[in-house]
């Protein structure tokens, strides 16, 4: 099972205005009024700035583990060796690199990991200096798993179906899971609106999804971008395991045979929801229809347009950060 969440942040920024044509220049030294402004937003940013202000808002929440920085593709930090409550390393790389990155950057990725309540959460933050009106300047992603359900190092898969079987068929495991990571969420959304009180900050969603079917060969691309509604940031710091696609359909056959199943989303690999745990239990015929792949979330767009998030290699550090 899969818990996703996602909030968006907008600091004020300026329009960009686009070099006026031989006409447009013409126009206006006979007093015209010519438009020229884009559809594009840049907003002042600082790499320092940032990293603090979502380093203090974690804080709050008693996250102290950093994964990874990267800026404008410089690896600044990686934690390639699981090291505990090492965000001060996280900290003090980026000031031996303030000189280059202090005043500006095209992208920055911050992640960190946390574990409470049983669950483990990756939180990324990814900024960007420029973006479409229409986009946020920062999304701050976070990627859930319940910890007793992520295999063990070592363990096979027929233990782990012994193991896990008990667990899937316990609605009350699912919807306490999900309360929580809502909670988690919720409580980001409200530290990160106090460490950045200048910006807009708005929480899009926070879920419990499974997932109904394989994935495709290469669909891990679609997911790259965060805006896309299959996104998910624990994918791309914690490479999914075999195991996922039996642990889905243990989830999704113990779902249809409860009499009331817990409200977990049920999606295709492409990220369209078919329906919820309880519609697909009510309705079986559900998870065979076939909705498009292009419907996006809360206005995510379909997986063509990336809306200027999918350009980078989000599969960078795949692998780097398992057990």
């Amino acid at each position: 099972m899969r818990l996703i969440g996602q909030i968006h942040v907008t600091p004020k920024g300026s329009v960009i205005q686009r070099n006026p044509s031989l006409w447009e220049k013409l126009k206006r030294s006979i007093g015209a009024t010519v438009d020229l402004d884009t559809d594009r937003v840049r907003v002042e940013l600082e790499a320092t700035a940032v990293v603090e202000q979502v380093r203090r808002a974690l804080g709050r929440l008693g996250v102290s583990n950093a994964l990874s920085l990267i800026i404008d593709d410089t690896v600044i930090f990686q934690d390639t060796d699981g090291k505990p409550d090492d965000l001060p390393d996280l900290v003090l790389a980026l000031s031996e690199h303030a000189s280059v990155f202090g005043r500006g950057f095209d992208e920055l990725r911050f992640a960190a990991e946390h574990e409470e309540a049983g669950l483990h959460l990756v939180i990324e933050t990814r900024a960007r200096t420029e973006h479409d009106q229409d986009e946020p300047a920062a999304i701050v992603s976070v990627g859930g798993r319940v910890r007793d359900l992520e295999p063990r190092p070592g363990e096979s898969a027929d233990d782990y179906r012994r193991r896990v079987e008990p667990l899937a068929k316990d609605a009350a495991l699912f919807e306490t899971a999900r309360l929580q990571f809502e909670s988690f969420v919720g409580r980001l959304e409200d530290a990160l609106k106090t460490s950045m009180p200048e910006a807009r900050v708005e929480q899009r969603h926070a879920d419990a999804r499974v997932v109904h079917g394989a994935p495709a060969e290469g669909a891990g691309a679609q997911e790259v971008n965060p805006t896309h509604p299959a996104y998910d940031p624990f994918l791309v710091y914690y490479p999914p395991s075999p195991l996922g696609v039996m642990l889905d359909m243990m989830l999704l056959t113990s779902f249809m045979h409860m009499l009331s199943p817990p409200h977990v989303i049920v999606m295709n690999p492409a990220g369209t929801m078919l329906g919820t745990a309880q519609e697909a239990s009510a309705n079986p015929d559900l998870l065979n229809a076939d909705r498009g792949g292009d419907e996006g979330e809360d206005g995510a767009g379909d997986e063509g347009d990336d809306g200027g998030w999918g350009d980078d290699d989000g599969g960078d550090f795949g692998g780097d950060f398992g057990d």
